[in-house]
């Protein structure tokens, strides 16, 4: 496993990903870990918008699912025991 420093944090982003941390119940670095994860199985926009136009039809969308998915990324559950 890899190692991340981040340089010239702000203090009040600090603050808050600890305070976010300890509200969840976890490590800074396993809620840090759990945002980057979360960030990095998005598709850039770029990338879902150059797709659909190579499929030539608009996918549906499944709504109940986005909004399930920003509703925990808003306000995430801890993991099951």
């Amino acid at each position: 496993m890899s190692n991340l420093q981040v340089r010239n944090l702000p203090d009040d982003i600090h603050s808050r990903l600890s305070e976010r941390a300890r509200r969840l119940d976890m490590s800074m670095s396993e809620y840090v870990t759990r945002v980057l994860r979360a960030d990095l199985d998005r598709p850039l926009f770029e990338d879902w918008a150059t797709a659909a136009r190579r499929a030539g039809t608009p996918r549906p969308i499944d709504t109940l699912a986005a909004i399930d998915a920003t509703r925990d990324e808003y306000d995430p559950r801890p993991p099951a025991p």
